[in-house]
């Protein structure tokens, strides 16, 4: 049997779920940027294929083409202070709980891991919260997901595209009893990368840390933070995403998994019912009375996704204001293309030796030299432009 190349796999885990004789495992790649890939143990399997038909990658699913778009945020203002953008997610995780449903997301778990989980309580909304800029593990949520499907309930799942498009694979004959929402996913890098930096961080500071956030509500989250707190819960490192090297390698596009430069799903057709992200573009197509700052975007993309962000708005627990469907699709890149390979990821791919931090610093260097390079050779240009205006006035 084959499987997904590395330039389509995500990483999503159907494959392992769905083997009847367990025998395909992730194992990471080390002569291909420790990237972890399933392997198939050849003398386990029974070559029945399941493998191969519950892969998104090789299946590829029909996607919806949105039918509505807001701009909107939570009523509740500590919960808008305290998420990523608008704060919407959470909304859409509370009134699940509150409906009796499951909720599904993202949670940091041992040694700075990140994985999908389900829970039942509000207090698993604080877990699920605010952007984790590295790759988040499946194990064991696709068992979880039809134990509770099993027992009749119904699930809010909360994931990136990847993701959703793996369980619509596999619960395709439970989809009435799934809400699906994907988050508009630029990529995802290692856990192995994110391990290393965190090393790297507290040797320098001779700390040991016990919690990380991407984008610190302290800080602001839409300033992008990256905190480190110790085990009295203290900051002892905090960095704005292009001053820190793990940031820049996420937010330039520089340490990606492989599929990430070909995501079949950074694009404006979606496989999940609502799709959410920070509001970029806000105002281009239509004028708008407030800023983008703090301001989620809500694609809604089936019927069912138009009645919950109904019964959110009838109950008031978010704010929208109704955009042109165009507008978020054009200030967003991830949805008309995927992440480009730049001239920072080409030289990353050049120089690494399985040490993050080392190729990334030295990337980061170069880039900034660059950059300066680049400014000196176009400031005549720039110069020029600017004279002619003020002649031309």
């Amino acid at each position: 049997m084959e499987l997904a190349g590395k330039e389509s796999c995500t990483g999503c885990g159907a494959c392992a779920y769905v083997c009847p004789k367990k025998c395909i495992s992730f194992k990471k790649d080390e002569t291909y940027y420790d990237i972890a890939y399933p392997v198939i143990d050849e003398k386990q399997c029974i070559n029945c294929g399941k493998c191969q038909k519950s892969c998104p990658a090789l299946n590829p699913l029909e996607r919806a083409t949105p039918i509505s778009a807001y701009a909107a945020w939570s009523s509740d203002s500590e919960e808008r202070r305290t998420s990523a953008s608008g704060g919407v997610a959470a909304e859409i995780y509370k009134y699940a709980l509150k409906k009796g449903w499951s909720i599904v997301g993202a949670s940091f778990c041992e040694d700075f891991k990140v994985r999908l989980e389900l829970a039942d309580d509000l207090d698993a909304i604080k877990k699920f919260k605010n952007s984790k800029y590295v790759f988040s593990s499946t194990a064991d949520i696709f068992h979880k997901i039809a134990q509770k499907l099993k027992e009749g309930g119904k699930i809010v799942v909360i994931a990136l595209p990847c993701q959703i498009a793996a369980i619509r694979k596999i619960f395709h004959d439970k989809l009435d009893d799934l809400l699906l929402v994907d988050l508009v996913c630029h990529g995802t890098m290692p856990y192995e990368y994110l391990k290393q930096y965190i090393g790297y961080i507290e040797k320098s500071y001779c700390k040991k840390a016990v919690r990380l956030t991407f984008r610190d509500p302290a800080k602001g989250t839409e300033n992008f933070a990256l905190s480190l707190y110790d085990e009295k819960d203290v900051c002892f490192y905090s960095c704005a995403s292009f001053e820190d090297i793990y940031q820049f390698a996420y937010h330039c596009m520089v340490a990606y998994r492989e599929n990430c430069y070909h995501c079949c799903y950074a694009n404006s057709n979606r496989v999940s019912d609502i799709t959410l992200s920070d509001y970029k573009g806000l105002g281009a197509c239509s004028p708008c009375k407030f800023l983008e700052k703090k301001v989620s975007s809500v694609l809604v993309n089936t019927t069912k996704g138009r009645e919950y962000i109904d019964e959110l708005i009838h109950n008031n627990l978010i704010v929208v204001e109704k955009r042109p469907i165009e507008e978020p699709i054009k200030g967003d890149s991830q949805l008309r293309h995927p992440s480009v390979k730049s001239f920072s990821r080409r030289l990353w791919e050049k120089k690494y030796k399985r040490n993050f931090v080392n190729v990334t610093l030295y990337v980061y260097k170069m880039s900034e030299f660059r950059n300066i390079l680049l400014g000196i050779y176009y400031l005549p240009n720039r110069i020029f432009r600017k004279l002619y205006r003020i002649l031309s006035s």
